[in-house]
């Protein structure tokens, strides 16, 4: 005759239910952690458009205003000119001298520097060759000016902005000077 240890057979019932729910609670965690991120990156991405949508209006204001100072700061096909626009300002400043690069010059919603806002401006006289194709043909004889708003979060690797958001216009003397 066989018997069976009612008792232990209770243990083993209780230590599979214990796993089936952690195994569901992990489950449930990632979810609501994965969900924050795509929240935040959503929150951040809208942010960064807004900021360069105000970056290439006030570059539209600047060619508008004074187009010889304008295109003056304007780069060549082989040497654009990159350029800084801190938040609340509507002149361009310069990079930083040793990296060559903006500082993160926006603040996020509790002030802290966030983001980095940087304009780069060139020339075209669209020659087809492969070291102007960062200048779109379409913008022959104006000036292209590049809007990019750079962040960083858990996603990107340590110093790095691995999120953009990129606006791209051509700008002409609208008085024909």
């Amino acid at each position: 005759m066989i018997r069976i240890n009612k008792e232990g057979q209770s243990l083993v019932e209780a230590l599979i239910a214990l796993g089936v729910a952690a195994i569901v609670v992990s489950a449930m965690a990632v979810a609501a952690i994965t969900s924050v991120n795509d929240a935040d990156f959503s929150k951040y991405q809208n942010l960064a458009t807004n900021y360069a949508q105000q970056g290439m209006e006030i570059i539209r204001q600047q060619s508008q205003t004074d187009w010889a100072t304008f295109s003056g700061q304007a780069g060549s096909e082989l040497n654009p000119s990159k350029k800084c626009l801190d938040q609340n300002s509507t002149t361009l400043s310069a990079v930083d001298l040793v990296t060559g690069e903006c500082n993160q010059n926006i603040a996020d919603q509790n002030g802290k520097p966030f983001f980095v806002r940087s304009v780069t401006l060139t020339l075209t006289n669209y020659i087809p060759h492969p070291t102007s194709s960062i200048v779109d043909p379409a913008c022959n004889g104006s000036v292209q000016a590049t809007v990019n708003v750079a962040w960083t979060d858990g996603k990107c690797s340590s110093g790095s902005f691995c999120h953009n958001v990129i606006l791209n216009s051509c700008f002409t003397d609208i008085n024909g000077q």
